[in-house]
């Protein structure tokens, strides 16, 4: 575990240069209630409160 989290450490530096930008979280949201929510998982799920489909939150 300790070897792959080297690799990945020295992967990233290798390509640090070529990065622009920033990362950005992707969101999740409910339609009805105006919620947002981090996307963690390949299903959005449905709304905690009223039930609705979540819905991609398109990045403004």
């Amino acid at each position: 575990m300790f070897e792959q989290a080297v690799q990945v450490s020295e992967a990233f530096r290798e390509s640090a240069h070529q990065m622009q930008g920033s990362l950005h979280m992707a969101l999740k949201g409910c339609p009805e209630c105006r919620t947002t929510q981090m996307i963690a998982s390949p299903a959005l799920g449905f709304c905690d409160d009223c039930g609705s489909s979540l819905v991609v939150v398109p990045r403004e």
